[in-house]
């Protein structure tokens, strides 16, 4: 068994014990069309026994997430449930007069929470987060929105990880060799808005030298972004 295995194989027992030992009845899980969400639905889907409940939640979602989540589906031999927000999204934003554009973005994660939450308690299942090393060091994640769930099982690796898993598990190539992408608007890309590359990312961690303006991207990522870290202040005692 090598390495990547290792990994896959270790995650797996993990989520299946922490279930069994809180005596639930399965793992809900959100499918976002990108490698993230794909990988942990090979894993839970190829490696454990769990009943699990996908779904893709689409708020005007591309066209290639779509095709992503389809043939993901047909690839893992799994049902993903497509729920359409798209509507309720609309509705909320003129109700609320919302305009800015991260702040519309990062409505679309915590709507999808809500619902995978919802989901979720009627069958007594958990919800599984799909967020790696690299969006969490770097706070990239909306607080409260993808990064509500209750487990995370790839939160210990790092992109470069994440693909040799992928390949491994012998997932879609539509979706292996996509630009990662949050979905959060039209034309965006990880990269292109974190302003560094996964591949640096990764070598930063590893403790590795890297160019002095991306090694200063991700600090001040890390540090603007450091109050998403923990759960919410409260008063010192007396």
């Amino acid at each position: 068994m090598n390495k990547v295995q290792k990994q896959i194989q270790n995650i797996a027992k993990w989520v299946n014990s922490y279930v069994t030992s809180y005596k639930l009845n399965g793992v809900t899980l959100g499918i976002s069309g990108g490698i993230d969400s794909a990988v942990v639905a090979g894993i839970i889907s190829k490696f454990t026994n769990l009943e699990t409940q996908y779904v893709f939640i689409d708020i005007g979602n591309s066209t290639l997430d779509k095709k992503c989540v389809k043939e993901l589906a047909k690839k893992l031999k799994v049902n993903i449930r497509t729920i359409n927000l798209k509507k309720e999204f609309q509705t909320l934003i003129k109700t609320i007069k919302v305009k800015d554009k991260m702040t519309l973005a990062n409505i679309k994660p915590r709507l999808r929470m809500t619902t995978l939450f919802a989901l979720a308690s009627e069958k007594k299942h958990i919800v599984l987060g799909t967020s790696n090393a690299d969006e969490l060091y770097l706070g990239y994640f909306t607080k409260f929105g993808d990064s509500g769930c209750d487990l995370m099982p790839i939160a210990n690796l790092n992109k470069s990880e994440i693909f040799e898993i992928a390949k491994e598990l012998k997932l879609p190539k539509s979706i292996i060799e996509r630009a990662p992408s949050a979905g959060l608007f039209n034309d965006q890309t990880d990269e292109k808005e974190m302003g560094v590359t996964y591949k640096e990312i990764d070598a930063y961690l590893s403790g590795k030298k890297i160019s002095l303006k991306s090694k200063q991207t991700i600090e001040r990522l890390h540090k603007v972004n450091s109050h998403k870290f923990s759960m919410p202040l409260k008063p010192k005692s007396k």
